[in-house]
């Protein structure tokens, strides 16, 4: 896979060529991100070196839960979205008591599936669905 950038569009693209690619390759990529969420950010994304040192500083427990909603995302084939600030300007003016900040909010809705028996055939067919929209957010506050 090649580098995207880190925007909405970079984003987009890379969840489109992720979604055309076979199970196995979506598999691997949901595996190196929960290996380690930094290498995989660094592998495809293009990074600043300010980029590379926020990822750094955010805490470990943070970046596992993260990698985890992604892998999440993938797996059921959801939507995500990157919505950073990127307005230059507004961020070059902001004081020195603010602070970059960086969440995510995951939407998880599991679709009514009927009950199967215990006692179904092998070849019977479950319809099961989960569908959702992770949208992790990069932006500025005042402390």
């Amino acid at each position: 896979m090649k580098k995207y950038t880190l925007d909405k569009e970079g984003v987009r693209q890379w969840l489109e060529q992720l979604y055309g690619s076979t199970i196995e390759l979506q598999m691997m990529e949901q595996n190196l991100i929960l290996l380690s969420l930094h290498s995989w950010l660094m592998s495809r994304f293009e990074l600043s070196e300010s980029q590379v040192e926020y990822l750094i500083s955010l805490s470990s427990d943070f970046k596992n839960n993260l990698a985890q909603e992604i892998a999440f995302a993938i797996n059921n084939r959801a939507d995500i979205t990157l919505d950073k600030q990127t307005n230059e300007k507004s961020t070059s003016t902001l004081s020195r008591d603010s602070v970059k900040v960086t969440e995510y909010e995951s939407n998880k809705i599991q679709s009514d599936t009927p009950e199967i028996p215990v006692e179904s055939e092998a070849n019977e067919i479950f319809s099961h669905r989960l569908e959702g929209h992770l949208i992790v957010r990069i932006y500025y506050k005042l402390l």
